[in-house]
């Protein structure tokens, strides 16, 4: 009975493990590029509440940067309001307030781990069209040794 119950207990932690690589890609429907890495998710997203979102971090090679950016349906890109600013904060942090979106400061989108060694640059926000929810907000941070820091945020209503 033991090894049966181990080999349960590695499944489920094994597949726990996988939906947090992979299942932010599968909430938001879009494609990370395969030099994703330290990926972070934090939301409500697979609860059945009307107003649920999914707030999601990673680190990307900033060469496939472009290729990113051009599966998304842009509607609007600014500019951050702040040369500086902490990535881990939500809310309108540097970004213009009035933008057409944002990450929620709520509790349940918070709390990403820095996983970065060197201080992260805004450069830009992208408002877009969500393939699977309301809308999609994406930041771009710059970090040094050709990478960038991306927060992604999915709404749904």
């Amino acid at each position: 009975m033991k090894p049966f119950l181990l080999l349960i207990v590695a499944l489920i932690a094994a597949t726990l493990t996988a939906c947090d690589q992979v299942g932010d890609e599968t909430d938001h429907k879009i494609a990370f590029p395969a030099s994703a890495k330290n990926i972070q998710n934090r939301g409500n997203s697979g609860t059945n509440l009307l107003d649920r979102g999914l707030a999601t971090m990673l680190e990307i090679d900033r060469k496939d940067l472009d290729a990113f950016v051009a599966q998304l349906k842009i509607t609007e890109r600014r500019k951050p309001a702040q040369a500086t600013g902490d990535p881990t904060i939500n809310g309108w942090n540097v970004w213009p307030q009035g933008a057409k979106t944002f990450v929620p400061g709520n509790k349940v989108f918070g709390g990403f781990n820095k996983t970065w060694d060197t201080a992260p640059v805004p450069e830009e926000m992208l408002s877009c069209e969500s393939p699977t929810g309301h809308w999609l907000h994406v930041e771009v941070w710059g970090l040094q040794d050709g990478k960038v820091l991306l927060k992604l945020y999915t709404w749904w209503e």
